[in-house]
């Protein structure tokens, strides 16, 4: 009898998780790789190291999600210049927050990059697509400012600008 009943409330509830699973979505946010450090040699700045890093600090920032935030995070405090540290970090976390609360994802689809390394500056051009849960509620172009300051030998983040796109 009591074997029974715990079979029979085990499956119940086997039942329940199984159409918790089947009415819920999910949503994969594929994160970038990181980053091995580039130097600074003679001056010369690596083109394709400040690349990279303006990608993964672009990826890091609009390939979000509530559950992959402190990824960001971690990035956006990596590449960034110790004495511009504090301010990006401020400003993601406020971001951050936002996304939480109204429990929002993004996917940001890189379209162009513009290098100007003699004023250490990339500016990266895509289209930003905003979900609730797994519906596509808007989709924008946004141009990317990402400004850079040499720091020990290397080239760290010192700014992010959301620039005005020309249509």
């Amino acid at each position: 009898m009591a074997f029974g009943m715990t079979l029979g409330l085990m499956l119940g509830i086997n039942g329940l998780l199984a159409a918790k699973l089947y009415f819920t979505s999910n949503q994969v946010v594929l994160v970038p790789s990181s980053l091995s450090d580039g130097m600074v040699a003679r001056g010369a700045v690596d083109r394709r190291y400040m690349e990279a890093l303006s990608l993964d600090a672009v990826y890091a920032l609009y390939n979000v999600s509530p559950n992959t935030l402190s990824y960001g995070r971690q990035v956006i405090e990596r590449v960034s210049s110790v004495m511009e540290r504090n301010s990006l970090l401020r400003r993601y976390d406020e971001v951050a927050e936002d996304i939480r609360d109204r429990e929002i994802s993004t996917v940001f689809a890189v379209e162009r990059i513009e290098h100007n390394p003699e004023v250490l500056e990339v500016i990266v051009e895509g289209r930003l697509q905003t979900f609730l849960d797994t519906v596509l509620v808007s989709i924008e172009r946004r141009r990317i400012q990402l400004v850079f300051m040499l720091e020990a030998g290397s080239v760290r983040l010192a700014g992010i600008n959301r620039l005005q796109v020309s249509e």
